[in-house]
């Protein structure tokens, strides 16, 4: 066959020979010198008696010879060559890796070429440069721009929250929302803490007080004058010696003089309330004026008008006046601080949690580099997804983790029980002081 092949076998057997003798009995050494010649070694065909047999063939498969009778070794030796071939650990191929780090000191000298040869061209001047040269300048520094700007991180502003992405913006939609919420409980304020009056500016408020004023004043006077023209007919008529239907004049004298003192109490009692309210000293707005008083008021007008005759004398004294505006403003005041400070106090607990959720959304918002590496990543990743409450709960099992663990209460009695020292009683016997 290797006749018919033009195949030169006693030159071939004898390069075998060769190859054995200069591997120093060594397997692997023989195996690469063969491969230098495109021969390889492989095992036999025949596996059910020579099962560790081995031939020598070229690339093509033609066979050259068997290895024990090519290289004169006997059986039992090349066993052993084997087994110990097959229990060496072979060792790394390093070919691939020289291979690798050649093209990476090739590709490395390429980009040190370039970067020089850019360099070179940024001290030209630029009137020498031809559009090619500015044309590689002004890509190779949108090149780096590029690389920095990847290397930054991406700063994105909450204005414009659709530049994130979905998972984020419902992050960002429950964070404002917890923090809206806190900052409504801190900022909350009882409703006798606004201060009183119109919110209008100061010098519209005195042009009204002063409009008030003169409008008050004729009214007052006209009311006044009303209630002397009905003073003034009712001792006329209690002065007249005929009785004739006297009785009846009298009654409707007495009772315009009663609407007349009404009126004139209606109008004070205006404009007390409407001083005060614009004064700030008031929250109460000032009624409208009822003229006449109404229908429903009249059963009662002798209270009425008593407490409104009181009123109107301490009105019109001066010093009693001065004394009852500031005994009513410092009762006033007093009542609204005591409200004031107790329902601060009944919110103590509220504010407290307010401000523990804002401190944990200002401290989930900007994480700190003290955290781990890994609780930041699984932080970081909740928020991507919009979990806002995990990302909470992970910051404070964090927090937590050095805490002692609370055990239910069926199992910290057995704990207790089985920690209770356990007393051993000796039974003393009658002859225990003879006994061994």
């Amino acid at each position: 066959m290797t006749e018919r092949q033009d195949f030169n076998l006693p030159a071939a057997r004898s390069e075998i020979m060769a190859f054995w003798e200069k591997s120093e009995n060594d397997l692997k050494t023989f195996r690469r010198l063969l491969a230098e010649k495109n021969w390889r070694m492989r095992p036999g065909d025949r596996t059910d008696r020579r099962r560790d047999a081995h031939v020598i063939e070229t690339h093509d498969g033609l066979l050259i010879g068997s290895f024990t009778r090519l290289t004169k070794v006997r059986t039992k030796d090349f066993r052993l060559l084997l087994q110990e071939e097959s229990s060496r650990p072979s060792p790394l191929d390093l070919r691939p890796v020289v291979r690798q780090l050649e093209q990476q000191e090739r590709r490395h000298q390429q980009r040190v070429e370039r970067k020089r040869a850019v360099k070179d061209l940024i001290w030209v001047p630029p009137a020498s440069l031809s559009a090619l040269d500015r044309q590689r300048l002004h890509e190779q520094g949108r090149r780096e721009a590029d690389a920095i700007r990847k290397r930054l991180p991406s700063i994105g502003s909450l204005r414009y929250p659709e530049q994130f992405s979905e998972g984020f913006r419902i992050y960002l939609k429950d964070w404002k929302q917890e923090m809206q919420a806190a900052r409504r409980v801190l900022n909350a304020r009882h409703p006798l803490e606004r201060s009183y009056g119109p919110d209008s500016p100061l010098d519209i408020q005195s042009e009204c007080i002063v409009r008030m004023m003169k409008e008050g004043w004729s009214r007052l006077k006209q009311a006044h004058q009303a209630v002397e023209r009905a003073r003034q007919e009712l001792d006329d008529l209690e002065a007249r010696k005929i009785l004739f239907s006297r009785k009846k004049r009298l009654t409707q004298a007495e009772e315009q003089y009663r609407q007349a003192l009404a009126q004139l109490a209606e109008i004070l009692r205006y404009l007390v309330q409407f001083i005060l309210y614009h004064l700030g000293l008031s929250s109460q707005k000032p009624d409208p004026i009822q003229c006449p008083v109404p229908i429903e008021r009249e059963t009662t007008l002798q209270d009425y008008l008593q407490e409104r005759c009181e009123l109107l004398q301490t009105l019109l004294d001066e010093k009693a006046r001065r004394l009852w505006i500031k005994d009513r403003c410092r009762e006033a005041e007093h009542k609204r601080a005591r409200m004031i400070a107790q329902w601060h106090a009944e919110r103590v607990p509220e504010c407290e949690q307010a401000q523990q959720t804002i401190a944990r959304l200002e401290r989930l918002h900007r994480l700190s580099w003290s955290l781990p590496e890994e609780v930041r990543m699984a932080v970081r990743d909740l928020k991507r997804q919009g979990q806002l409450r995990l990302a909470l709960r992970e910051l404070d099992r964090f927090d937590n983790r050095d805490a002692p663990v609370s055990l239910p209460s069926d199992q910290r009695a057995d704990v207790n029980r089985g920690s209770q020292p356990i007393i051993l009683r000796k039974r003393t016997l009658p002859t225990s002081s003879l006994s061994p």
